[in-house]
């Protein structure tokens, strides 16, 4: 049996989203001479800081991403020298309303002093399904428009969508800044911005001669 006549393509398309939700990433990270030292102390500090945050945003959601305790050395006299050791945790304050960022910054900031690094703030959509449909038809309004053409230049036309594929995930890509709120003056500013969701389809359409039967769409 002979396969159909076929034309395969891609089509992409984004459609804007603003992001609604916040992710935060941070690091307690403290020294001492000994091992269960460090790790008590940073232990002590990581519970000030989760509680800190969760006064500043009640319904953030907080998870443990990471725990460590390393040996400090140093090289004096041609030899290693050991230099006490760095304790460390990393707690990621999730699904944080915009508007609270910069009250949860600095609730973490004073309950962590110098132990504390701040490591990443994240924006993100929690709810990017009107977006990404509209990406969607966008995309498929893109491929069909591609395969019309390349058809066209073959002396063909579409026929039925034979395959439809979404290709990959939906990266998130910054499009522009939005403006900045500042809830505090002595507080850090946060800016959410603004998100580009994006779709690529793959689609396959059948291939037609221009005298046979009816076209796609007709």
């Amino acid at each position: 049996m002979n396969r159909p006549a076929a034309i395969t393509v891609h089509g992409t398309a984004s459609a804007p989203a603003v992001p609604d939700v916040m992710a935060i990433s941070l690091t307690i990270h403290l020294h001492h001479g000994q091992a269960a030292e460090a790790f008590d102390l940073a232990a002590v500090r990581a519970r000030e800081v989760i509680a800190a945050v969760l006064v500043a945003a009640p319904g953030a959601n907080l998870a443990t991403t990471g725990i460590g305790l390393m040996a400090r050395t140093s090289w004096r006299n041609e030899e290693s020298v050991a230099d006490g050791y760095d304790a460390e945790t990393t707690i990621e304050a999730r699904e944080l309303a915009v508007d609270a960022v910069t009250w949860v910054l600095a609730a973490a900031v004073a309950a962590g002093g110098d132990a504390l690094r701040i490591h990443s703030l994240r924006a993100e959509v929690s709810d990017p399904g009107t977006a990404l449909k509209a990406a969607r038809e966008s995309a498929f309004a893109d491929a069909r428009s591609k395969a019309a053409h390349l058809a066209a230049l073959a002396g063909a036309r579409l026929g039925a969508a034979l395959l439809i594929r979404e290709v990959g995930d939906a990266p998130v890509e910054p499009l522009q800044r939005a403006k900045a709120v500042a809830l505090a003056a002595e507080s850090m500013p946060v800016v959410a911005g603004r998100r580009e969701l994006s779709v690529t389809l793959e689609v396959q359409w059948e291939l037609l001669t221009r005298d046979s039967g009816p076209a796609a769409g007709s």
